[in-house]
């Protein structure tokens, strides 16, 4: 299971097009983004908060790829957890996020598809 496309507004994963920000587990499956949680405590879902990164630690992952969407605009908000966290303009997170998973590592995703 990889990423096929990436562009404004949608990215491709496992051949379906995904057109709002997504969670990929270490499993392959995807759950929506829960922007929510930032919006609450940053004002903003342009921000990622510590607690939308905190449920993927249970999965186990060697790296957590934070597409920042198309233009880098995704920031991380204070992040204090022990994890391997690579943040990148999504098209470059997605090419990274196939390159880890055909090396046979165990990656986790969060992909914001616009800015």
């Amino acid at each position: 299971m990889k990423f096929q496309d990436c562009k404004f507004g949608s990215v491709k994963y496992n051949g379906k097009e995904y057109n709002h920000d997504i969670v990929v587990h270490v499993d392959g499956t995807i759950t929506p983004r829960r922007k929510e949680i930032s919006r609450r405590k940053y004002g903003t879902s342009h921000t990622l908060a510590q607690e939308e990164i905190e449920p993927l630690l249970d999965e186990n992952p060697n790296t957590i790829i934070v597409g920042s969407g198309v233009y880098g605009v995704l920031k991380l908000g204070k992040i204090n957890i022990k994890a391997n966290i690579m943040k990148l303009p999504t098209c470059k997170a997605i090419k990274e996020y196939n390159s880890l998973i055909e090396a046979g590592e165990r990656v986790a995703a969060i992909i914001h598809v616009t800015c």
